[in-house]
């Protein structure tokens, strides 16, 4: 190749993703919600039940008076303040999210190692045994 010759790049393709793994996280983002609201809706009473929770958390949102005076505002303000025990059900409801995202993310990480792609291509290095000196001064 000359110094001034160009070098045409052929672009790789890139290796197409499996349509399961795509339904995969396609359930995770609208299922999970789902079932933790469900799962919120069931664990309110039991947590009510239990006596722990803080009276903060317990009861309707207030909002000042100002907000009912607007048309819109009013209307939006009115049906937040009739939802009962709001504070808890948020706090409830990411707390559940949390701990069904995190072991959906364990089980999908746990599934890809097992039926996933190898770690190395035929393009890659073998992994060397070396290990280095520990360095002295």
């Amino acid at each position: 190749m000359g110094k001034y010759t160009t070098f045409q790049n052929q672009p790789r393709k890139k290796p197409e993703t499996n349509p399961l793994w795509r339904g995969v996280g396609c359930i995770m983002m609208v299922a999970l919600p789902l079932i933790s609201f469900g799962l919120t809706v069931m664990a309110i009473p039991l947590a009510i039940a239990t006596g722990l929770v803080p009276r903060e958390l317990l009861g309707q949102v207030n909002f000042p008076a100002w907000v009912f005076r607007a048309p819109i505002l009013g209307a939006v303000a009115g049906f937040i303040n009739s939802i009962t025990n709001l504070w808890l059900g948020v706090l409830v409801f990411f707390i559940i999210l949390l701990l069904l995202g995190g072991i959906g993310s364990l089980i999908y990480v746990a599934a890809l190692q097992v039926i996933g792609p190898p770690r190395y291509s035929e393009m890659d290095a073998p992994p060397t045994g070396h290990k280095p000196k520990a360095y002295k001064r």
